[in-house]
């Protein structure tokens, strides 16, 4: 009695409705189709550690046991088989066993997979799904997905640039920055070019540089005479990355070490090729108006593209 006057109530507050077409809403008034929920949807969730034999109380099962794992599909043979239909969810979330799962009839009920199989593996990190076909010998199940869920990050090398003088050699490509420098200087050899496609990705940036303080003569800065510090920055496409570091000289000259994460979203009208570069500034001098000239001793660049598999 109680349980009909529970249905008469969610019927004449419209929680539970049914129309001319005998289809059956909850919690809407004009259900669609034959079952229509205007919320969230629940079924049962459990994970097993042992092997187990699945009945109409189950619905998602996730597999954590040590070693090999069975599970047991339920077998409609002996049954009326009226569970056309039913799907079950079955997830192997254990760190290296395999999981078989069979019919619990195998000799007389097979599996619709690649061809009628007696059981399918799951591996570990993998998720399968099986849904009835509501017959009772043959093939009675049918694999609709069995997919991977665990993600792995795949890098990809897309620029290497490495410049080094010999021992015992003077420094290279000389070049001068000082306060009178209204833009960053462009640190020579640390321009390349690397090749991405339209998608954003994430990109991770690498790049060191050392550099020697030169005494070249009277209208630049005898090293030493003022220790400065200087400010090196990452640039793709001429746009600074916000990858950068301020380190102080040296009486002999100094060393920058960039990495970090760049996020890259390549421009809709741009094209496939893009560079990128390192540019240095005098952060603080002390109010030295004189220029400093620095030498590259050593440029390693390298872009690694990440993306996930």
């Amino acid at each position: 009695m109680k349980q009909l006057f529970l249905i008469l109530l969610l019927y004449s507050t419209g929680v539970m409705s049914q129309n001319s077409a005998i289809n059956t809403g909850i919690n809407t008034k004009n259900p669609g189709s034959r079952l229509t929920v205007n919320g969230s949807f629940a079924g049962d969730y459990k994970i097993v550690s042992d092997d187990v034999t699945l009945d109409d109380s189950d619905f998602y099962i996730a597999f954590n046991g040590i070693g090999r794992g069975t599970i047991l599909l339920p077998k409609a043979i002996s049954g009326p088989g009226n569970f056309k239909g039913r799907i079950y969810g079955i997830k192997n979330i254990s760190a290296q066993g395999e999981l078989f799962v069979f019919s619990e009839a195998p000799s007389l009920e097979k599996i619709d997979a690649t061809g009628d199989v007696d059981y399918i593996v799951v591996p570990p990190g993998y998720y399968a799904e099986l849904i009835s076909k509501g017959t009772t010998t043959g093939t009675t199940w049918e694999l609709s997905m069995l997919v991977p869920t665990k993600l792995s990050s795949k890098m990809t090398r897309l620029l290497n640039v490495a410049i080094g003088v010999p021992k015992n050699s003077s420094y290279q490509s000389l070049f001068t920055i000082g306060p009178s420098s209204s833009v960053d200087v462009e640190i020579p050899g640390s321009r390349g070019s690397f090749f991405v496609d339209k998608q954003p990705r994430a990109l991770f940036l690498n790049f060191t540089v050392g550099l020697a303080l030169v005494d070249s003569g009277t209208s630049v800065l005898p090293p030493g005479s003022v220790i400065s510090y200087y400010r090196c920055e990452l640039f793709i496409n001429d746009m600074p990355t916000g990858i950068f570091q301020v380190v102080q000289e040296n009486s002999k000259g100094m060393q920058f070490n960039l990495s970090g994460k760049y996020n890259f979203v390549p421009s809709a009208t741009g094209g496939f090729w893009h560079t990128i570069h390192a540019k240095i500034s005098t952060w603080n001098s002390f109010g030295s108006a004189n220029n400093h000239a620095l030498g590259v001793l050593s440029v390693l660049l390298s872009v690694d593209s990440i993306t996930r598999t």
